[in-house]
């Protein structure tokens, strides 16, 4: 049904009860982004660092070599 702005009747208040059961069967809230809600529900997952391999150069500090042997992902927000 399309809504018409001149006709009150028209328009929807409230969701739907179907809707309403979906949403809180899926543990989800209607005013949360579906991508917000993507992202909070998607499992974590354990960074997988890769270890210095061939040694550590001289005068390398050993945290930073393995700072900067971290693995970033593609979607990681809070990469350096």
């Amino acid at each position: 049904m399309t809504q018409d702005p001149t006709d009150p009747e028209t328009f929807d208040e409230f969701l739907d009860e179907e809707r309403e059961r979906e949403l809180l069967a899926a543990g989800l809230d209607d005013e949360a982004p579906e991508a917000d809600t993507a992202e909070q529900r998607r499992p974590l997952v354990a960074p997988r660092d890769v270890p210095p391999d061939g040694g550590l150069p001289d005068g390398a500090d050993p945290a930073d070599a393995v700072e900067q042997a971290r693995s970033v992902e593609p979607d990681e927000d809070e990469y350096r």
